[in-house]
């Protein structure tokens, strides 16, 4: 007969044998784990991040790629934040070789596209996807639908109408840019707006009136909004007077003048 010590030896020995053949399934990472990891890794080490290192940044996109290998379950934030990570490394090493940061600018725009599919109603996806897309033409059709999904994205409209006025349709391109310029809150996304609309008019032949002293307007305005508390009145006047005098512009292209009266 086996006395009582044997049996708590046997005991505790089956239970260490036990537990050492859970351990590996308990310790087993998951695709979870490795977003979670890849996710730090990524948002820790951009260009700009203080301390923030090449050889981390691309740990991070291993992790990322490892947890959409295993199935994750959030495959759009995954990608998304590999989208960014790309974005990263191209930066990291165009100084190095500018084939090099080329091929990550590829995967960046690569990823965008495999987003367009999955997430083809995700505003952000839609206007990062855009940005892959070379011809105004192209552009067109995903900010128009940016548009049906928030009429108030002030970048989409502002986007759309650039793209119209690359096609000369200048009429159609400074009702968006105008309604952009409206619904902007950013004073530096508003003085952006105003500069780049008036030089495009000027481009196409057909200067807004008095298009120099708007310029420093907004400049003015911008100032008044972000120096000190800031004074965000000088905007609101000057957003109002700048949609009118859009209102007013009449612009005759070429194409329009020589149509039969």
């Amino acid at each position: 007969m086996r006395n009582k010590s044997t049996v708590s030896v046997l005991c505790i020995s089956s239970f260490v044998v036990t537990l050492l053949m859970v351990s590996p399934l308990q310790a087993q990472t998951t695709p979870a784990d490795h977003f979670a990891r890849g996710k730090k890794l990524v948002e820790d080490n951009c260009v700009d991040c203080m301390g923030g290192t090449q050889q981390d940044e691309e740990e991070g996109i291993r992790e990322l790629e490892t947890a959409l290998q295993g199935h994750y379950e959030s495959p759009v934030d995954a990608y998304k934040l590999l989208a960014d990570a790309y974005a990263n490394m191209s930066t990291y090493v165009e100084k190095k070789s500018e084939s090099e940061s080329q091929a990550f600018r590829d995967r960046e725009y690569g990823v965008y596209r495999k987003l367009y599919q999955i997430a083809p109603d995700d505003q952000q996806v839609l206007m990062d996807y855009a940005r892959t897309l070379t011809e105004s033409k192209e552009q067109i059709p995903i900010y128009t639908k940016v548009l049906s999904l928030n009429p108030k994205n002030a970048d989409a409209r502002f986007l759309l109408g650039d793209a119209l006025l690359e096609l000369n349709q200048v009429k159609e391109g400074v009702e968006q840019v105008k309604q952009a310029v409206l619904l902007e809150a950013d004073p530096e996304g508003i003085r952006n707006y105003v500069q780049r609309l008036i030089e495009a008019l000027e481009q196409h032949h057909c200067p807004l009136k008095d298009g120099a002293a708007y310029n420093r307007e907004v400049v003015r305005a911008e100032e008044a909004a972000t120096q000190g508390a800031g004074n965000p009145q000088p905007m609101v006047i000057f957003k109002k007077k700048f949609a009118t005098a859009l209102q007013q512009h009449i612009c005759v292209t070429p194409a329009a003048s020589s149509e039969p009266r």
